[in-house]
């Protein structure tokens, strides 16, 4: 693997990026971005308008953030933390539209216009590369109950032993984890957590063998063991939507290993494994008969039904071919270059304040604080209280002696914050438990000072601890 990227001075902060927009000289920032979602929305786009679209606007709002005096003197390290706020903020309100099985299924052809002759018919609901996301994930996910029984034997995997199975338990949490957030920057930390655990073990290892050949066969069995929902959208939602130039690197590394551990899987048979034929075909039958003998199950919750019932802390085509136009597209556009630039127009028109962006929302909105549980990546630090939350005379009441948008505004960011804090109380003495498990020799309260200096990563806290116990 690539070496590990040094941690940074200045830990992501979502919550400071959020005060910093409430700032009243973040305003035009602030309004543009208000208005680019109100006018994403008016229109389902297909996949590659969408990718263009949200990567030039991020593009853009970048520029105008450098303009802003609240931006314009901080370090290079915190301009790119705001840039990354900004990216978390924008996909976790577009995610319903953006998250292939969080978008409806399709819907029948309904005709467009009054006459019933030469009407043209329009598609509604996920379509195109969306739907072709979520046909993968279903033949994913039969192949993983086929293969279940699949054990480390059959993929050549070296005994790992009683330490080594809390290894490889811990890298399935985190892995499942991936399911539960929104933007894609969090779910890149699922991924890293739970590759960096099994390289872990690998290190832990008598042999200390880190090579691929030893790796993928134990990420292969841990995404079979794990089979957490939607994998193959939310790795084909982060390679949409996570900003290019983060995407190398580790990051970039152990992507391109779970997509290989994913097209595995896919495109396992008899031949990819160390099995007797007689053994292969006593284990599928089995598992067919199992899967036809099972009472049909009701509709698993969409991700975005997940994402509410949760805690709330809030290439298949893999290569750049996401960004052409589908072949079987239904675009409603003609000219999608046209549609994508009066898009990118209608945001230099800013339709409303800071205060309605976080006051008033058009439905149930999760919090913003949404950072993989256990994985508790950097930015997750809840806002500091008492810091300017809310702005001077912002206490006057509305209309009627209740609150105006900012009082709201300020309540709700307090509440999340709150929440956030206790989360990640509760998630912090998880982690710690789950290390002490897997070092008994290693005192518990080192295992949580180890934690809280690696910010709760899971990854580098198990590196740390490894380093402690040899």
């Amino acid at each position: 693997p690539p070496p590990p990227e040094l941690d940074p001075d200045l830990p992501f902060d979502f919550h400071r990026f959020l005060e910093q927009l409430r700032h009243r000289t973040a305003d035009p920032v602030a309004k543009y971005l208000r208005s680019f979602l109100s006018e994403f929305s008016k229109k389902q786009w297909m996949v590659h308008e969408q990718v263009k679209i949200i990567h030039d606007f991020l593009g853009f709002i970048t520029g105008k953030m450098g303009l802003c005096e609240v931006w314009r003197e901080v370090s290079d390290q915190e301009f790119d933390h705001a840039k990354e706020g900004m990216e978390k903020l924008v996909m976790n309100r577009l995610y319903s539209q953006t998250f292939s099985p969080a978008i409806p299924p399709p819907n029948p052809p309904t005709p467009i216009g009054r006459r019933s002759r030469g009407r043209e018919m329009q598609m509604t609901g996920r379509r195109g590369q969306h739907q072709e996301d979520v046909e993968r994930d279903e033949i994913l996910a039969q192949k993983v109950r086929i293969y279940g029984w699949v054990r480390e034997e059959h993929l050549d995997i070296k005994p790992v032993g009683e330490s080594g199975r809390k290894f490889l338990t811990l890298a399935m949490q985190e892995l499942e984890k991936i399911k539960s957030y929104r933007a894609p920057r969090d779910k890149v930390i699922c991924v890293l957590n739970c590759c960096k655990v099994i390289f872990g073990l690998l290190r832990h290892a008598a042999d200390g063998d880190t090579s691929a050949d030893r790796f993928v066969p134990l990420l292969i069995y841990v995404v079979l063991r794990a089979n957490p929902e939607h994998l193959v959208s939310n790795v084909q939602y982060i390679l949409r939507f996570r900003n290019p130039d983060k995407l190398g690197g580790e990051a970039g590394y152990y992507l391109s290993s779970l997509m290989g551990a994913i097209q595995f899987i896919e495109s396992l048979d008899r031949s990819s494994l160390t099995i007797t034929d007689v053994e292969f075909e006593k284990n599928v039958e089995a598992a067919v008969a199992a899967i036809a003998e099972k009472p049909a199950s009701p509709p698993r919750a969409s991700a975005a039904d997940d994402e509410r019932s949760s805690r709330r802390p809030g290439q298949h085509d893999y290569n750049k071919s996401n960004n052409k136009p589908s072949n079987n597209s239904n675009s409603d556009t003609d000219d999608p270059t046209a549609a994508v630039a009066g898009l990118l127009r209608s945001i230099q028109k800013p339709l409303s304040t800071i205060g309605r962006i976080f006051g008033e929302t058009t439905g149930p909105a999760p919090p913003e604080v949404d950072n993989p549980g256990g994985a508790t990546p950097r930015g997750r630090s809840p806002a500091p209280q008492g810091r300017g939350v809310q702005r001077a005379g912002s206490g006057r009441s509305g209309p009627g002696g209740g609150m105006n948008a900012e009082e709201a505004a300020a309540r709700q960011a307090s509440a999340e914050a709150a929440e956030a804090l206790r989360i990640q109380r509760a998630e912090h003495d998880d982690v710690v438990e789950i290390l002490k498990n897997m070092f008994p020799e290693l005192d518990k309260d080192l295992i949580s000072d180890v934690v809280v200096q690696k910010e709760g990563r899971v990854g580098l806290a198990v590196d740390a601890c490894l380093l402690l116990s040899s």
